[in-house]
């Protein structure tokens, strides 16, 4: 693949960087160049300041302290257009592409080559030239609603660079990829550097870091720890340099309940749903989780898992079937609450926290009716906050000042305070989606046991993972979806990778597809 760029890459130096939220210092007094040519990897736990650290560079947040420097030439971003015009862009996690446009329109916006009379035609032929131009293979007439999510990162990247981006920051860009797509990625991004292109990879994931970086930063608490080219690192040195009581990170909770499983708690049966286009999403699906079990439903993503979990939720409506726990029918959000279901959601920020609301409002979004925290209409501050620092302090979050706004914290912090909550009080079942995508390895396995918690408790738990590793390791049984469909049902110990793998790409049991 021949990758050319734009021009050569520019260095980027951020010196003296201090950045505060209210009593957080999400990154103090750093330090820290990034060179061209390079993939440089910014490698950290979630909440050690990475996110922060680049939106200060990429022009999205003001530092309250240091200097930037591009090429050279100090700079100052009032926002991420002057950060674009200086050559730096960056990718977050979440797009901000237009859903109903097609790859040709996104790759538009805001583009200084696109007059108003600019025809289809134009627009796909343009978009074909940029995804040449870089390596990325792009289809221009696409819905980009209708991609994957790998699919529309690349639109994403493609965007950026286009706009004239020679330093591209990447957010923990292979949290929502699959296996193959993170590797078709990282090939692509070693074309980048070797082009020219500056890199800077955000990322908690030591293999991937070792396997495309060319240096690798280290952060912890907001600061720089270490800061090392590629043949000085290994997985024991970079898990040392990110945690503070490196050898318990990793540890795996043990899989095996203490008490047998019980009674049938949530049951679903025969739904019928189609999706937002209106395609068949489930066709007639039925399955079933007992106290003190843990159901693990593993597919491909677009399978019918979202409107799996969203008509378990109560957000969504089937076409038929129903949905009980402790034979209690759900029909909306409120029939679940009432019925003791607990709801982690894949989109954490946009589903289950409100962001710009501090922590102690969203700790007790299910209970502020509850006599314990309201009189009547009134919300009794002073106990609804006592009630949210024992969450806080529950789950360890990373900081005991619950008015700290829920879009300060990190994506691992922000989990735990969601599972915690979804966790607590009078429930018997959740539904917990992707719980741990996104987390570094010490995030993942706080969250990890505290369903492990939760089954020993006597919930029954519907787990919906994508991480096919993880559902091996917590659940007793597993189920494989394919369109809409239970293709197959396995008990833990007796489940077979590759045979669930081929199952989740449509073969059938006989070997045909």
């Amino acid at each position: 693949m021949t990758v050319v760029t734009d021009g050569a890459g520019v260095s980027l130096e951020l010196n003296g960087i201090v950045k505060r939220f209210g009593d957080l210092t999400a990154v103090s007094s750093f330090d820290i160049s990034f060179a061209p040519g390079q993939v440089h990897a910014l490698l950290g736990e979630n909440g050690a300041g990475k996110s922060t650290l680049m939106n200060v560079a990429a022009g999205f947040l003001t530092p309250d302290v240091g200097e930037i420097a591009v090429g050279g030439q100090q700079v100052r971003f009032g926002s991420p257009k002057d950060a674009i015009d200086a050559g730096i862009g960056m990718v977050h996690q979440h797009f901000s592409l237009v859903e109903q446009f097609t790859v040709a329109q996104n790759l538009a916006i805001g583009a200084r080559d696109i007059g108003r009379l600019t025809s289809t035609k134009e627009l796909n032929t343009r978009a074909l030239e940029i995804g040449e131009r870089y390596g990325l293979k792009v289809s221009p007439s696409k819905v980009v609603g209708s991609l994957s999510v790998g699919e529309k990162q690349r639109v994403e990247i493609l965007r950026t660079l286009s706009r004239g981006a020679r330093v591209l920051i990447l957010d923990e860009p292979t949290a929502v990829l699959t296996p193959e797509e993170s590797e078709q990625l990282c090939v692509n991004l070693r074309s980048m550097a070797g082009a020219g292109a500056t890199i800077i990879f955000i990322s908690h994931k030591l293999n991937e870091v070792l396997s495309v970086a060319d240096h690798v930063s280290v952060m912890r608490g907001g600061a720089l720890v270490d800061s090392l080219e590629r043949r000085e690192c290994n997985l024991q040195s970079l898990a040392k340099s990110m945690f503070d009581d490196f050898g318990t990170a990793d540890e795996r909770p043990r899989t095996q309940s203490a008490t047998s499983i019980g009674e049938e708690v949530l049951v679903v049966r025969g739904i019928q749903a189609r999706d937002e286009r209106g395609a068949v999403a489930l066709k007639g699906l039925s399955l079933s989780v007992h106290a003190h079990e843990i159901v693990g439903l593993v597919g491909v993503a677009g399978n019918g898992q979202q409107e799996l979990e969203q008509i378990v939720a109560g957000i969504r409506k089937p076409d038929s079937g129903t949905v009980s726990i402790h034979g209690t029918q759900v029909g909306n959000v409120q029939d679940a609450l009432k019925a003791g279901l607990g709801y982690i959601p894949e989109d954490r920020r946009g589903t289950g926290l409100v962001p710009a609301q501090p922590i102690w409002l969203n700790s007790i979004l299910r209970i502020y009716k509850d006599n314990l925290v309201s009189k009547g209409l009134i919300i009794k501050t002073g106990k609804a906050k006592k009630y949210a620092r024992d969450l806080a302090e529950s789950v360890n979050l990373s900081t005991n000042d619950v008015t700290t706004l829920v879009q300060h914290l990190s994506g691992g912090n922000a989990q735990k305070l969601l599972a915690g909550r979804e966790l607590s009080g009078d429930k018997s079942a959740v539904v917990a989606v992707n719980p741990t995508q996104g987390l570094d390895v010490k995030a993942a396995a706080a969250v990890r046991e505290r369903l492990i918690q939760a089954r020993e408790d006597g919930f029954a738990v519907l787990l919906i993972s994508a991480d096919l590793d993880e559902v091996v390791l917590l659940s007793d049984r597993i189920v494989v979806l394919y369109e809409g469909s239970v293709v197959g049902e396995f008990a833990a110990e007796d489940a077979d990778l590759d045979e669930i793998g081929r199952l989740m790409g449509g073969e059938t049991s006989n070997g045909n597809s």
